[in-house]
């Protein structure tokens, strides 16, 4: 694939995540919610000029539209007829309510089992979400965020030796801001 059919697909994918995503905001902003699905897809993108996260074709546009269907009326079907099986399955696999019961380690499990594709943009999802937490968020909540980025970072980490890094890294600065710096408080 070309570099402009690879913009193409971006473009194409964006355009749907913002339809899909209209009037959600980020939680405790009020940036709209496609600014996160666009720096999970950033993150990605620099990620694979470093290192193998799997077919980019697949993992860009799923990046893309990662939350779709588990926060928008979206369906599978519906994301397959237009950005074919692959890039669907990729979506449903990161969405946790289609997992029923649902459990962390289930979750993390099937994501590892699915795809490389798929473990990459969890962990960038995750690197993501570090960068801040909501205000709204307790100590408490911050503190378990920080848990279950570890059960991320154990889970998914070995995939790919550079995002490990790079979401242990930002485990590192998340806990010193917001969850070690607010217990001085």
């Amino acid at each position: 694939m070309t570099s402009t059919d690879l913009q193409r697909l971006y473009n194409k994918a964006w355009l749907f995540a913002s339809h899909a995503h209209v009037g959600q905001l980020m939680k405790g902003s009020n940036l709209p919610y496609t600014t996160h699905v666009a720096m999970v897809a950033n993150e990605l993108i620099f990620a694979d000029r470093e290192s193998d996260i799997g077919d980019l074709t697949i993992a860009m546009p799923a990046a893309l539209l990662h939350d779709v269907i588990e926060d928008t009326g979206t369906s599978e079907e519906a994301l397959a007829e237009v950005f074919g099986a692959a890039v669907a399955s990729t979506v449903a696999c990161l969405s946790k309510n289609l997992i029923v019961p649902f459990s962390d380690e289930g979750y993390f499990q099937a994501i590892a089992a699915h795809s490389r594709e798929a473990a990459a943009i969890k962990l960038c999802d995750r690197i993501t979400n570090l960068q801040s937490a909501p205000s709204t968020w307790s100590l408490e909540k911050r503190a378990s965020y920080h848990e279950e980025s570890a059960q991320i970072l154990a889970a998914l980490g070995p995939t790919n030796d550079y995002l490990n890094r790079r979401l242990t890294d930002a485990m590192a600065r998340y806990k010193s801001l917001h969850v070690d710096q607010q217990r001085e408080i």
